[in-house]
């Protein structure tokens, strides 16, 4: 297991992500369309478990509906989301070949973890994993940035953004086929009008809608593919959320 690329910036993770609200709307209006088995009056909540969980934040705000479990490959973005949520067991595991020797009700992988993967048959072992450690009938949700918007941010890159008082410059480049590197500094303003640099490159890939799709559909029924805005995947689509349910073998059999 390789050290995370995180480390360097995971205190300023949460500042630089800024407001996720629109997510946390996203998935919340999902979730009610999702019946869980365990969720019953008087039962345990239905099991949660979220891929690249970072610090913490979607865990966070599904908290009180969801027990809750993360993985991450960051032992500095673990230490932040375990002192947000001290009863939720984390784990520092690959997305790729955990195994947790028990079975979930929902699994999230969001902002664009999957595409931190840049070989396709490392996709391909996520969703066979995630299948693994699901429910029957039970949900996937991922969301993936597109080709077209890495694409688009390498055209424009370098972005300088400005927090607090200190700056985030983001360079992203296209290095070989599908493969871009996001070259991530953050200018930390110290005193004096001194500023500490911390860097970190994260490599990301992304994949044709249709060769996800025909892999997914070995494991999932996929049940919706749209941009965040609930709006149909297009050619110009940036970022998409499939929504899947683990396939019953017996149902599909009859």
């Amino acid at each position: 297991m390789k050290k995370s690329d995180y480390n360097n910036i995971a205190k300023f993770y949460d500042t630089v992500l800024g407001d996720s609200s629109d997510t946390e709307k996203y998935i919340k209006n999902k979730l009610k369309e999702v019946k869980f088995k365990s969720a019953n009056p008087g039962g345990k909540f239905p099991e949660l478990l979220e891929l690249g969980c970072g610090t913490g934040n979607n865990l966070f705000f599904l908290k009180d509906k969801f027990e809750t479990t993360g993985i991450d490959l960051s032992e500095q973005m673990l230490k932040i989301a375990k002192k947000k949520l001290p009863g939720t067991n984390f784990y520092l595991k690959d997305i790729r070949d955990f195994n947790l020797n028990k079975k979930f009700d929902l699994i999230l992988c969001l902002y664009d973890t999957i595409n931190h993967l840049t070989l396709f048959t490392d996709w391909q072992r996520v969703f066979k994993n995630v299948n693994n450690h699901l429910e029957t009938d039970g949900t996937f949700i991922f969301d993936i940035n597109t080709l077209h918007k890495l694409k688009l941010i390498s055209a424009i890159s370098p972005i300088v953004n400005k927090f607090d008082s200190n700056y985030l410059l983001v360079d992203v480049k296209n290095i070989s086929g599908n493969v871009f590197n996001w070259n991530l500094k953050v200018f930390e303003n110290l005193k004096k009008s001194n500023f500490n640099l911390a860097e970190t490159n994260i490599k990301e890939s992304s994949f044709e809608i249709t060769k996800i799709i025909k892999e997914l559909s070995k494991h999932f029924k996929i049940k919706k593919i749209e941009e965040e805005s609930g709006k149909r995947r297009n050619r110009n689509s940036e970022r998409l959320y499939f929504i899947c349910q683990k396939i019953n073998i017996n149902s599909k059999s009859n």
